[in-house]
């Protein structure tokens, strides 16, 4: 018995150490599309002549350099190649900031025993940054991922480089790195980049239509933002259940979760009237249009965007169809439609289609809610919009029967 007792009394640590290994593990990251034969080939695409090969010059410059062994770098490069980029450079004709980021990776080349990695990451994030305001994706993804290169043992450009995939829609790529940060992450205590690799986890498993995963996901940001007072992220956490709360129709968790956001958020938050817009939505799906509409007025003062805007306007005239006020209908309606047909729109204006048919079939326009349901049908379709177009079925359904 005194055996048996000391045999129970002793802790078994396998979990504990179970645990701490996988604490440590970081797995790798994908580099490329399937379709990228050629190493960062979209630079080549997004940017033509001297100013595109220079910028994938310097960038396989980096690439090659951050797979070096640090005591096999000096001599990496030939001694003319660094006299070759900034050549190269004087005569392209880029603007000041730029010159400043590729002259000094052209210093990687001209001495690579003794450029810092932390120097090589920081400008090749400026680098894509700059891309990234030229709206070349494929050029800001591939810096980014170059400067996380530099520095594999941060976890900061590695979630840097998980965003920007996401925000590319390159979902794959996105969550080895974002799966990668958060091993990083956890390894060195950086708190701020392990809550935001599980908000933008949580972002990309809400796209590909799991929402049961992403709700894991944005409680571990959303916990992880508490314990650290890490309050922006924590209300990117909040902001995300709360999509995830008013698509699943739980309007009451919907509202508690989008009024813990915005105490998270605080004022001059970015996502802040972001967030408004979101509750606005949330009030007229719950029949509030009265509360919603001052909302949604004030909102698309700020709403320049198009897409933006055109969402905006289309759940304005829903809103302003269930109070019955017809002139402000009609000037939403008219509105959003405006944007819609705007020459040349790339925007996918689903959404917004769909609130402007639910908006006409409140006040039983039949007219207009065949506009908008004959719209959406000749429109591209992605596979996430499969349900907005069976609503949009729905409707037109209910618009071909007999009405008193």
């Amino acid at each position: 018995m005194a055996a048996r007792a000391s045999k129970n009394s002793t802790p078994r640590p396998r979990g504990r150490r179970r645990n701490a290994s996988r604490r440590w593990c970081i797995p790798p990251a994908i580099l490329r599309e399937p379709d990228e034969t050629l190493e960062a080939s979209q630079i080549l695409e997004e940017f033509k002549g001297d100013l595109g090969l220079l910028l994938w010059n310097s960038l396989r410059d980096v690439t090659l350099w951050s797979a070096t062994p640090e005591e096999r770098r000096e001599g990496l490069f030939v001694s003319e190649a660094a006299h070759k980029r900034l050549g190269l450079l004087a005569t392209s004709g880029v603007e000041p900031a730029l010159e400043v980021s590729l002259t000094t990776l052209a210093a990687v080349v001209g001495s690579p025993g003794t450029a810092s990695p932390e120097i090589v990451t920081l400008v090749c994030l400026e680098v894509g940054k700059w891309a990234l305001e030229q709206g070349a994706f494929g050029t800001a993804l591939a810096y980014a991922q170059a400067g996380a290169l530099a520095s594999p043992e941060d976890a900061a450009p590695a979630c840097t480089v998980g965003g920007m995939a996401l925000r590319w829609g390159r979902h794959a790529r996105a969550e080895t790195w974002l799966r990668r940060c958060i091993g990083l992450a956890r390894r060195g205590r950086d708190w701020q980049s392990y809550a935001q690799a599980y908000v933008d986890l949580g972002t990309l498993y809400t796209r590909r239509g799991v929402p049961g995963a992403a709700r894991r996901y944005f409680t571990q940001a959303m916990r992880a933002g508490r314990r650290h007072g890490l309050l922006a992220i924590r209300g990117a956490a909040l902001h995300g259940l709360f999509l995830l709360a008013l698509d699943a129709g739980d309007l009451d968790d919907a509202e508690r979760y989008a009024r813990s956001a915005m105490r998270a958020y605080g004022r001059g938050h970015p996502r802040l009237a972001e967030l408004l817009h979101d509750l606005a939505y949330l009030w007229v799906t719950r029949e509030s249009y009265g509360r919603a509409i001052p909302m949604l007025q004030k909102l698309l003062v700020a709403r320049t965007e198009p897409a933006d805007r055109t969402l905006t306007l289309a759940v304005l005239a829903r809103a302003a169809a269930g109070t019955g006020e017809r002139r402000l209908y009609e000037e939403a309606w008219s509105g959003a439609w405006s944007l819609v047909n705007r020459p040349g729109a790339p925007e996918d204006h689903s959404r917004a289609l769909l609130e402007l048919a639910r908006a006409a079939a409140k006040l039983r326009d039949w007219v207009r809610m065949e506009q908008a349901s004959r719209k959406h049908a000749a429109t591209p379709q992605r596979a996430a919009d499969r349900r907005i177009a069976e609503q949009l079925a729905q409707l037109a359904a209910f618009a071909r029967q007999p009405h008193p």
